[in-house]
């Protein structure tokens, strides 16, 4: 198993990388939200792989977190997920929206990712669900500020979906806290309501 590739980042493309280390170029396949976070072009990366093997093929997947790989080997333990799909649902949900999305059943919520019906979204909840529940958390994307603040992100949202929001609709009012903005949850909680009503 390759546990990480550090080198220098040659190519970003829609869904793959090229990574060259040691003279031997590396093509990751990778979710486009991590695509969208690498460095420029001849930058140093470290990206966490995974090694999928097949009959006729290995293809090996990229991350920027061992998080957001965890994520994808846990997506590929549910029947029918093999790892294009779990690399497009990857590619349309942050991994902590998609945690809370399993762990609240939200259907409505997976049933917008591409790829994803309401059978696979069902599979999803059920067989991950008490996994999720037992695992630690996956990590919140490393552009998020600070832990506390996703914590009050995450209770503002929870709050919203009491009142009958979807997953969708809560996280899309609750805004996203910046360095030095001191808000309460209860704050949050209002601008989402106003949000919600525009």
């Amino acid at each position: 198993m390759i546990e990480f590739i550090q080198g220098e980042l040659q190519l970003k493309s829609s869904n793959y990388l090229v990574v060259q280390a040691g003279g031997i170029g590396y093509r990751l396949f990778a979710p486009s939200l991590t695509i969208a976070k690498l460095p420029a072009v001849r930058e140093e990366v470290t990206i966490f792989t995974y090694l999928h093997v097949r009959e006729d093929e290995l293809s090996l997947y990229g991350f920027l977190s061992s998080e957001e790989r965890e994520a994808f080997t846990t997506l590929l333990q549910v029947s029918g997920i093999g790892p294009k799909l779990a690399l497009s649902i990857l590619s349309h949900v942050p991994v902590s929206e998609l945690r809370r999305a399993i762990l609240l059943g939200d259907t409505q919520s997976l049933l917008t990712i591409p790829g994803v019906g309401k059978k696979t979204a069902g599979r999803m909840i059920l067989e991950l669900k008490d996994k999720l529940e037992k695992q630690a958390p996956w990590a919140e994307e490393n552009s998020e500020i600070g832990r506390g603040h996703t914590d009050l992100r995450s209770e503002a949202i929870t709050a919203l979906l009491a009142l009958g929001y979807s997953l969708t609709e809560a996280q899309k009012a609750v805004p996203l806290l910046q360095e030095g903005q001191d808000y309460s949850v209860e704050d949050l909680i209002r601008l989402a309501l106003k949000n919600t009503a525009k």
